[in-house]
């Protein structure tokens, strides 16, 4: 029987794992920026509802 040795394979490179990494992170960023953006509140939101209290005439 032949005797073989066998080297364990080396993991991905470092460079990989810091892109990888990188791209997550920046990510991560990109969507904590888009969700907490004032640029939400430069829009008012109108109100919609209905007084019932106040007297439901047609002002003109």
């Amino acid at each position: 029987m032949a005797h073989l040795e066998v080297k364990p394979r080396n993991g991905a490179p470092w460079w990989l794992w810091l892109l990888l990494s990188l791209i997550a992170l920046g990510l991560v960023l990109y969507f904590i920026n888009r969700y907490n953006s004032d640029a939400r509140l430069n829009n008012p939101t109108p109100d919609t509802s209905i007084n019932e209290a106040a007297p439901q005439t047609d002002t003109l």
